[in-house]
């Protein structure tokens, strides 16, 4: 009897005119290949461990446990495999019964299926939009096929280093797993949840805006177009909503006389906000007074979000600027709502934060920016008639 090994099965292995044979180890009593050839005349390699099984009657009775194709399980990784349920059956366990538990475990697609209708279907239609897209795009691909119960932190470690150069949608599948796992815990699934303390892909801060240079010429290319999109544009402009709250804007939230509008369902839930004149004039010169406010329709369907990006584009081409999103518009009012002094409540009423902590970086960046203004009348009115700084031939090495 030879030694299973790779070089014997890929080398030096021969049916001998049959069609299947069976080999055993001669090193390690119980652990066998079978080999057979099929019908494209190439061979499947099949580890088995033989148990032996006590019989009434006497006499002696086998069972074959499968362990895996050579084609996926080097004869190594076989062996070892081997003694383990070897050594398994020594001690009185049954690794057929073990491994047709684990068989019998929930697939990670079962839980998508539980955690669709019990946990996503609650969330607000965004929310449900956002969790299935990350699911569809970048969990699946990943988890599909592996026992809930067999995911390991390491597991999910090289899944957020494949994603790294994503990291914000990365940080956000990996909440959206932690959910499922959790899910998993009350199912009685498995007992831990592998992406507890794991580190989150470090995510750039999202600093983009129109400054004093951009924002004019970005302006005067708006001026050029008309139109529902161009509107809506020219309305989160000015007023830095979400995107999502301005294209599901309807009339019956609309109260012109009183400057505001009432939503309903925004990211941080209900919310009252007020209506700036500009804001106010834009939503009242549009040409219906049914459905949604911008409308390419009459209010019947809201304006297309990839038509709004398009035309977003071709402002930005016209201004001679590097194209931008419709989230950089809020980046850029409430910026500009700190530099003109509006403080950090007056912020958060404004742009529908549901705490002051997001205010915090723009006031800080307003604050930055002053003291950077601030500076430069200086170094230009010089009153103290400071000499300019001399730079050595030394510092310019």
């Amino acid at each position: 009897m030879p030694v299973l090994t790779d070089d014997f099965l890929q080398n030096r292995l021969s049916l001998k005119g049959r069609n299947e044979v069976l080999i055993r180890d001669s090193k390690l009593t119980g652990f066998a290949v079978r080999v057979r050839r099929k019908a494209d005349g190439s061979l499947s390699k099949v580890f088995f461990v033989f148990q032996e099984l006590p019989s009434p009657a006497g006499k002696r009775r086998r069972r074959k446990i499968t362990i895996g194709d050579h084609a996926t399980f080097p004869a190594e990784k076989a062996r070892a495999a081997a003694q383990t349920m070897l050594q398994a059956i020594k001690t009185g366990d049954d690794p057929a019964a073990v491994r047709a538990a684990k068989k019998a475990q929930p697939l990670f697609e079962h839980l998508v299926a539980d955690f669709e209708e019990n946990h996503i279907a609650d969330k607000k239609p965004a929310t449900q939009k956002d969790y299935r897209g990350r699911i569809r795009r970048n969990l699946l691909p990943e988890f599909k096929g592996r026992r809930v119960a067999d995911i390991t932190p390491e597991m999910v470690r090289a899944f957020m280093r494949k994603k790294k150069s994503n990291p914000i949608d990365a940080n956000r599948s990996l909440a959206v797993l932690s959910k499922m796992i959790s899910r998993a815990i009350e199912l009685d699934m498995r007992r831990d949840n592998p992406c507890a303390r794991l580190p989150k892909n470090k995510e750039a801060t999202r600093e983009r805006w129109l400054d004093e240079t951009d924002l004019p010429s970005f302006l005067k290319a708006l001026a050029t177009l008309e139109g529902a999109h161009a509107d809506c544009i020219r309305f989160l402009t000015v007023t830095g909503w979400r995107v999502s709250e301005a294209l599901d804007l309807t009339w019956d939230m609309v109260d012109l006389p009183r400057l505001m509008a009432r939503l309903p369902d925004t990211k941080t839930g209900a919310s009252v906000r007020a209506l700036a004149t500009d804001a106010a004039t834009i939503i009242d010169r549009q040409f219906h007074r049914f459905g949604f406010v911008f409308s390419s329709r009459k209010g019947a369907q809201r304006i297309s979000y990839k038509m709004l990006r398009e035309i977003l584009n071709k402002v930005c081409a016209k201004a001679d600027i590097e194209p931008i999103t419709p989230h950089v518009l809020r980046h850029t009012a409430a910026t500009w709502a700190a530099i003109n002094g509006a403080e950090a409540h007056e912020l958060r009423e404004a742009f529908g934060w549901k705490t002051l902590a997001m205010t915090a970086r723009y006031v800080s960046k307003s604050e930055s920016l002053a003291r950077r203004g601030a500076q430069r009348a200086a170094d230009a009115m010089n009153v103290l008639q400071k000499p300019p700084a001399k730079v050595s031939a030394a510092n310019k090495a």
